[in-house]
């Protein structure tokens, strides 16, 4: 005999699915971590270069410098989208996704914290 004590609210029947509250909340499970790979080899070079969770940090104009950078990156894999960058040894398409996706990241904590004061 299982020393489990059943309560009398738990069903026993194997065919009677448990209850998880999770309508709403955000998916993951559709995210390829080979996609994300790619983009973690540019948080460490990244880490390398300056320090880590730096990407992080308030930037002067930072929407300008992360648009261009993502520009620039942009530019480079045009014609070839496995191009690799010779400082970083990442893909400059990666790299391009990555400025970008920190611009938005910059962008959204401004107006959270412009709605804080």
């Amino acid at each position: 005999m299982s020393n489990i004590e059943w309560s009398n609210n738990i069903s026993r029947e194997p065919h009677i699915e448990g209850l998880k509250l999770d309508t709403g909340k955000q998916e993951w499970y559709a995210m390829p971590l080979e996609i994300l790979e790619l983009l973690a080899d540019v948080f460490a070079a990244g880490e390398k270069k300056y320090e880590t969770f730096n990407c992080l940090k308030p930037f002067k104009d930072g929407d300008r410098r992360f648009y261009n950078a993502a520009m620039r990156h942009i530019k480079e894999s045009q014609m070839n989208p496995l191009s690799i960058d010779p400082e970083t040894g990442c893909y400059h398409g990666v790299e391009a996704a990555w400025n970008l996706l920190l611009r938005t990241y910059h962008a959204k904590r401004e107006v959270t914290t412009d709605e804080t004061l």
